[in-house]
């Protein structure tokens, strides 16, 4: 008898279990959403246009390089390694920002990628 209820309550569960999995996505997403405008607005007040400019072409960049030479490696990996490009590139071109500005700008590069 419990397994004739269990049985009959499966789709409900399954439904359930779905339509919380897709609130927690979109509150996620969000979330990465407000970070991402929050470190746009905190870079632009702390940089030139020129130097935005290149920042953000060179988080895209590296956001490139790390999807395409480094496609075996997990998600923190990837980052690390396009972290690693950026601030070699920008160090070479004058350009000193913190890695956090920068990977901002690598994770900005990712959603607007994601956004396609």
């Amino acid at each position: 008898m419990p397994e004739t209820i269990l049985q009959a309550a499966q789709p409900y569960l399954n439904a359930i279990v779905t339509a919380i999995i897709g609130v927690l996505a979109t509150m996620i997403i969000a979330g990465l959403k407000t970070m991402q405008v929050k470190a746009n607005e905190w870079l632009d007040a702390r940089t030139t246009a020129a130097q935005r400019e290149t920042i953000h072409k060179v988080a895209g960049e590296a956001f490139a390089l790390a999807q395409t030479a480094f496609k075996e490696l997990g998600g923190q990996a990837k980052l690390e390694e396009a972290l690693s490009y950026a601030l070699k590139q920008l160090g070479s071109r004058g350009i000193s920002v913190s890695a956090q500005e920068v990977q901002a700008a690598i994770e900005q590069a990712y959603l607007d990628y994601k956004n396609k």
